[in-house]
């Protein structure tokens, strides 16, 4: 049986959500239901977030997944529910700690909040992350701070909304594409089903090495082997949504022929267009291309780097957002080292943050009593150390 899990912000939308199933939530805030998914049983495991929500708060939850940013904040005015939003938010994840915030922010973030919580707290987390390194002097004389500041004029104010707001975008993403929880090994269960398909249609790239009479385990090997290609980005929509999610989508224009992928990519686009209606061009510019999935070229490539380091840190060390597992530092610190070698960050950018990750591993004791992790972590190291070796002489010759 397939293990499936959702989460809702209160029983009452759950109900709402999957009418005509029978759901019995258990003691603690869950419950389980079946359904059939790819000709197999899927166990679903209900997240209830909070059960005791009041009726005004589901309410706000609701016009929040609406579609249109600046409906949902008119709609919520207009409804009188976005002062005391715009309080619990503030208390909830003491706002008042973020001396740049201005009211604008506090109106994003917290629509950000309404739609998903769990992208709200990533969004909070990169932003944390950010303000660990940018200050701090990585070399004599050199911080990230200073760089940005020196060499593209952003100033810290303006990469740090740019980090606390980078996927404000998502909010004009239908909830049942971000809030999907199908990891890895799911996604490729699914592929399975789709494999030969996919094959057929020259969607499965040569440079994986597999064939059209390729096994599921030749397949998996190919896909675990590589950090660049994922599952979510091959995968129709259609082969992982229930039909309620298939009928969220296909109102707002999708066929459900898509990938996950395909309907996330715009929420990049779709952040830099809300911020700079906001009047922040900067924040707007940065948040535009986090991902850069269309390879464009940057005006400000340092800024983007760090944005985008951050922005993978905090999604792959905690293990709490769609399609991924928690990661270990080297492996992460191996990704960012890889994601520079391939021309999708700035090598400086990289060169920094790993010289700093690096320097604060290895000031800490590690647990060797798992052999194949510490083997993994290893190779994982060695990469990342390479890199830095590699670019940090010609780089530090640069910068001091």
């Amino acid at each position: 049986m397939i293990p499936f899990r959702r989460r809702f912000h209160d029983a009452n939308m759950l109900l709402m959500s999957y009418e005509g199933y029978q759901i019995s939530p258990a003691p603690g805030g869950s419950g389980e239901f079946e359904e059939y998914l790819l000709g197999k049983p899927v166990k679903f495991d209900i997240e209830i977030v909070n059960e005791s929500l009041d009726g005004e708060h589901a309410r706000a939850a609701e016009i929040a997944g609406e579609g249109n940013y600046a409906g949902i904040l008119d709609t919520l005015r207009r409804e009188g529910l976005l002062a005391e939003e715009l309080n619990r938010v503030e208390r909830e994840y003491a706002l008042e700690a973020i001396p740049f915030l201005d009211e604008k922010d506090r109106e994003m973030f917290t629509v950000l909040d309404l739609y998903d919580p769990s992208t709200a707290r990533h969004c909070l987390e990169t932003y944390l992350i950010a303000r660990e390194k940018m200050e701090k002097e990585i070399l004599h004389g050199v911080s990230l701070e200073r760089l940005i500041a020196d060499q593209e004029g952003v100033t810290l104010d303006q990469f740090y909304r740019a980090c606390l707001l980078h996927d404000i975008g998502k909010v004009e993403v239908p909830r049942a594409v971000i809030c999907n929880t199908f990891d890895d090994g799911l996604m490729l269960e699914c592929l399975h089903h789709v494999y030969h398909r996919l094959y057929n249609e020259g969607k499965i790239p040569a440079w994986l090495g597999l064939n059209e009479g390729s096994t599921e385990d030749e397949i998996d090997r190919a896909f675990k082997k590589q950090h660049s290609l994922r599952c979510v980005q091959l995968v129709p929509a259609r082969e992982v949504l229930s039909p309620i999610e298939l009928a969220e989508i296909m109102e707002r224009g999708y066929t459900g022929d898509e990938t996950i992928m395909d309907m996330i990519k715009p929420h990049e686009t779709r952040s830099g267009e809300i911020l700079a209606r906001a009047g922040y061009p900067t924040e707007s510019q940065l948040s535009a291309l986090h991902h850069n999935y269309e390879n464009k070229i940057l005006e400000r490539p340092l800024s983007v780097s760090l944005l985008h380091i951050a922005d993978v840190t905090q999604a792959l060390r905690s293990g709490d957002r769609p399609y991924k597992t928690a990661f270990s530092m080297p492996k992460m610190m191996r990704i960012i080292a890889e994601h520079a070698r391939e021309g999708k960050i700035s090598p400086v950018v990289a060169y920094l943050w790993l010289t700093d990750d690096l320097r604060k591993y290895d000031a800490e004791p590690h647990d060797t009593l798992d052999q194949k992790k510490a083997e993994q972590d290893s190779e994982h190291l060695a990469i990342a150390r390479s890199f830095v070796v590699q670019v940090g002489e010609g780089i530090k010759e640069n910068l001091t």
